[in-house]
């Protein structure tokens, strides 16, 4: 064996450990980012059952004071009290980011089997609710970009059960 041969063979064993250790680093960091992934979806899901116990909370509010509203107000003998209107979905869109939207249900009823219809967005579209359920104050995420060819649409048209497609407008 030459000089030169015990070189190489060293240079070839700080090469493979150096692998190794690159190997083990990779490795770490990946458990690590799983490890950060997996306590991101816990805060996300505690953060919606936060949102879903206040919103709970406020409708609860919200309809006793409506209740004691009425009690306190007298109405004229023989009259019977006024009917409330009955449960309804109403839409709101919001921008969020460059080419991110909320379509969110600001009504007081449920809505679902909720999409968009995809034939009347542009051809780049992402995440767009399929047969989704939309509770009061939710909102579903979705994103939409512009090609040469076709420019985003002035308005979607969202549709749930038992609804006709209903157009709206794209925020400014």
């Amino acid at each position: 064996m030459e000089p030169g041969d015990i070189a190489t063979w060293i240079g070839i064993a700080i090469t493979l450990v150096i692998a190794l250790v690159a190997r083990h680093d990779t490795r770490r960091q990946a458990q690590i980012a799983d490890e950060a992934n997996i306590a991101s979806q816990a805060q996300v899901e505690a953060a919606e059952r936060r949102a879903i116990a206040v919103e709970d909370s406020l409708t609860e509010a919200l309809r006793l004071l409506a209740l004691s509203q009425q009690g306190t107000q007298a109405l004229p003998p023989g009259t019977a009290p006024p009917l409330t209107e009955p449960d309804e979905v109403q839409w709101t869109l919001e921008r969020r980011g460059k080419q991110s939207y909320l379509l969110r249900n600001v009504g007081t009823a449920t809505a679902s089997g909720v999409h968009i219809d995809r034939d009347r967005t542009t051809p780049i579209v992402r995440n767009l609710p399929e047969n989704a359920t939309v509770r009061p104050g939710e909102s579903v995420q979705f994103l939409m970009a512009p090609t040469f060819g076709n420019p985003l649409p002035g308005e979607v048209w969202v549709e749930w059960d038992d609804h006709a497609p209903l157009s709206i407008p794209l925020p400014g």
